[in-house]
């Protein structure tokens, strides 16, 4: 059970109440028809009013919490596919839209702090992308739908991050199509799937208002995946540690395509599987790519580390431009391929120290993605193997 709703957690915060009638739109299997809401705006608002830059502050209940996600996602899962040779999916982003290579490169002339882990000197690396829908099953890209891209780094060298320990040589970073989350924190992102699994996820909406707006705002049609701006939403330590433990820069990222055809979704023609095929006409005739932009925390009470509900203003951080992923002209429709990104497993924290994951929601991800990624290939009957980023099919 959620231990209370997000309305009246910050009483010090300036509150402004705005009536909003909401469209219809399909959201992870849930209709909001004709929906009126009084949502709260919470403006400004912030946990503390004396944290340090990248300070992180762990709640008393968050190892109780991510274990209890791990739980919940794992008996889900185990009640979703009861048939014993049914192929065990991701527990969200399920549907891949397109799996493609690419490569990686910093930027030169970087300041200095930047230039950290693989944004350092301007070094290459060969990559692999996963597009995907976030719903937990596989559905139409035609429904409105966050969507996810996870990028995956090869021959990274440096001190890596311990846990979940199953990777040497990778850098992976995830992204959203919208730069705020649905959850603030672990528990809410446990309290949010319990609402959904229960069969009571318009309560849950209901009473939290905030992620009930990041939710429509960020489930959206778009035209081409190569188009779309991506965020990573959540916090990370670019660099080194303070001698109090604090990460001396804390980062947002940004990916903002640099080939940008401006095609739009057309509802009339646009089919289930129209993501995919947008992607692959257009890597039959040419190339796509994204500059890498990272968005520097410069005020702890206004770019929240602990809340991922709430976007860094551009206004307030400007985004810099860091390195560019170039994905070559290539097809996407071999069956061996298609396997092997099915059974790539992403986290942030396989990856170096200098890039460490910050924040509750990527604490959560750290042992929830590696307990969920070990139950979805033992039950398939794959033995995790590290991908080299060299594979071609």
């Amino acid at each position: 059970m959620s231990r209370g709703t997000d309305l009246f957690r910050k009483p010090m915060c300036l509150m402004s109440t705005t009536l909003f009638r909401l469209p219809n739109l399909h959201v992870d299997r849930l209709k909001i028809s004709a929906l009126s809401l009084a949502v709260v705006l919470l403006i400004g608002c912030s946990n503390s009013h004396d944290l340090e830059l990248g300070e992180e502050r762990i709640s008393a209940n968050e190892t109780e919490d991510i274990a209890n996600i791990i739980e919940l996602l794992a008996n889900e899962l185990e009640h979703q596919y009861i048939e014993p040779k049914e192929r065990v999916l991701r527990d969200t982003h399920p549907k891949s839209n397109g799996c493609v290579r690419g490569t990686f490169k910093g930027q030169t002339d970087l300041a200095k702090e930047f230039n950290y882990g693989v944004f350092k000197d301007a070094k290459e690396y060969p990559v692999w992308v996963r597009f995907s829908n976030s719903v937990e099953e596989r559905t139409s890209d035609r429904d409105k739908d966050f969507r996810g891209f996870g990028l995956k780094l090869f021959n990274v060298a440096g001190e890596r991050l311990l846990e979940p320990g199953d990777e040497q040589h990778t850098q992976d970073f995830l992204f959203l199509g919208h730069d705020a989350f649905f959850a603030k924190d672990a528990q809410q992102f446990f309290d949010f799937f319990d609402a959904t699994f229960s069969g009571n996820r318009n309560w849950y909406l209901a009473t939290h208002p905030l992620s009930l707006w990041n939710i429509l705002q960020g489930a959206q049609n778009f035209g081409n995946q190569l188009d779309m701006n991506w965020f990573s939403v959540t916090p990370y330590r670019l660099g080194e540690s303070n001698a109090e433990g604090f990460a001396n820069t804390t980062v947002k990222y940004k990916l903002k395509s640099c080939n940008n055809t401006g095609r739009k979704f057309n509802e009339g023609s646009d089919g289930d599987e129209y993501l995919r095929e947008v992607m692959e006409q257009q890597l039959k005739a040419g190339e796509g790519c994204f500059d890498f932009y990272v968005q520097k925390q410069l005020d702890p009470n206004k770019q929240l580390m602990e809340d991922a509900r709430y976007a860094w203003k551009e206004k307030n951080s400007p985004f810099i431009n860091v390195a560019r992923i170039t994905i070559p002209s290539q097809g996407l429709g071999s069956p061996e391929q298609q396997e092997f990104c099915e059974n790539l497993s992403f986290n942030p924290w396989h990856g170096l120290e200098v890039h460490k994951p910050l924040g509750s929601v990527n604490r959560a991800r750290r042992d929830v993605m590696k307990a969920i990624s070990d139950f979805r290939l033992k039950n398939n009957g794959i033995t995790r193997k590290e991908p080299t980023g060299l594979e071609r099919f």
